[in-house]
């Protein structure tokens, strides 16, 4: 499969998740069921929420350098826990702290290591595909559009600059956390729409933004 190709299926994956997230929050039976469970574990979480903000970030770090995990399943429990701008705040610091780590792995232990985490083929394929010359706008759209997990560990075996990585990961990662606070929100609303909107948005803006990643590589290709 190409890069390419895992790209569109990330992103086709990702848009029919949110879509049917949207369908339970839609659905007042699964919907009541999952606010109780929210209710639940708010009511621990309350007990020691120094504990409870501390296990968040680490698990947004675990999500930033693991594909099968994502913490963003989380979003209406943390949200219903601390509000809007705690939420955003831990989220935002889990995944650059987790972006920095997997950039530190693939830096400093190899390819071995990354190889094993990521996957030697997927980590080799990426590596091609960014190639050696790449601009720091390239750097941010790579960022921007691939599964969370992936640039790290790529740009720190192929040894690029930390502090382009590290701006490129903060930009990038605010607006994903702003959108996963808003939706968490509106999970906790059972404002489905916003779900089957965004998940429908997300595959048509995935669309473009892999042409134009493709274009700029083409680009600096050819310089």
């Amino acid at each position: 499969m190409t890069v390419r190709h895992s790209l569109q299926r990330h992103i086709v994956v990702l848009g029919f998740l949110i879509i049917l997230i949207g369908l339970i929050a839609m659905s007042d039976s699964l919907h009541e069921q999952s606010n109780r469970a929210i209710v639940w574990a708010e009511g621990i979480i309350s007990t020691r929420p120094a504990l409870g903000m501390a296990s968040f970030v680490l698990l947004a770090m675990l999500s930033a350098m693991l594909a099968f995990f994502s913490c963003a399943v989380l979003a209406p429990l943390a949200v219903y826990a601390w509000g809007h701008t705690t939420t955003l705040a831990l989220l935002w610091l889990g995944w650059f702290l987790g972006g920095l780590l997997s950039f530190t792995v693939g830096r400093y232990f190899g390819r071995s290591v990354a190889g094993a985490i990521l996957g030697e083929e997927k980590l080799d394929s990426w590596s091609s595909e960014l190639g050696e010359r790449a601009q720091f706008i390239h750097i941010l759209l790579f960022q921007a559009c691939v599964p969370s997990e992936i640039p790290g560990y790529v740009l720190g075996t192929l040894r690029y600059r930390l502090s382009w990585y590290a701006a490129a990961l903060a930009i990038t990662e605010l607006p994903y956390a702003l959108a996963t606070v808003f939706l968490g929100e509106s999970f906790l609303e059972g404002n489905g729409q916003v779900f089957i909107g965004l998940g429908v948005a997300l595959m048509v803006i995935g669309f473009f933004a892999i042409r134009l990643f493709r274009r700029r590589q083409h680009k600096t290709d050819a310089g």
